[in-house]
């Protein structure tokens, strides 16, 4: 017997990481954002927008190059082990990334942007990457728990769930916009 759609839905949410990765960074977020406040409106957008983008090439450049790392890799350890896993096992749990590696990244991706930009845009590039990535662990989990009728954006699951069957493409979860600029995209 198949769930009810609510309940089904709800299963995007029932992670315990995700409820405390997105209060924490929300407000971190909020922070941010109000500490850059004296930058216009214009700029603190522009930046938002380029740290989502960014975020779409991290994204590709991460699960392409560090996640497929074979296993035996010094640096697997580093995530590719545990996504090797979940290539095996796709539907179990988790299916997000643990607090362990993601909040060490984000703190490094704070970092670095600080260091790129400057403290006044810092905060809302480094929000559009936060954003990227918890649109990333939504979009990924949805992509194994919804039914492809209840999918809002079934070419994209339909995109990763082709990626389990050939890890050699469709390494985008968010955008396929660099599947198709570097020649990974298989339809």
């Amino acid at each position: 017997m198949s769930e009810r759609r609510p309940a089904r839905s709800l299963r995007l949410l029932a992670c315990p990481q995700h409820g405390l990765t997105f209060a924490a960074l929300a407000v971190g977020e909020a922070w941010l954002c109000v500490k850059a406040s004296a930058t216009p409106f214009v700029a603190l957008a522009g930046a938002w927008l380029l740290g989502l983008a960014a975020w779409t090439l991290l994204e590709y450049l991460l699960h392409r190059f560090a996640f497929h790392l074979p296993p035996a890799h010094p640096l697997a350890l580093f995530g590719a082990r545990q996504h090797f896993d979940h290539h095996a096992a796709p539907d179990r749990t988790p299916i997000t990334k643990p607090l362990v590696l993601t909040a060490p990244a984000l703190l490094a991706s704070y970092f670095a942007a600080s260091w790129l930009t400057g403290a006044e845009l810092v905060a809302p590039l480094w929000a559009g990457l936060v954003a990227g990535y918890l649109g990333y662990e939504v979009m990924h989990v949805a992509a194994h728990v919804l039914a492809p009728a209840e999918h809002p954006l079934a070419s994209f699951q339909r995109a990763h769930l082709d990626h389990h069957v050939d890890i050699r493409s469709n390494f985008g979860i968010t955008s396929p916009l660099w599947d198709v600029l570097l020649g990974t995209r298989r339809r």
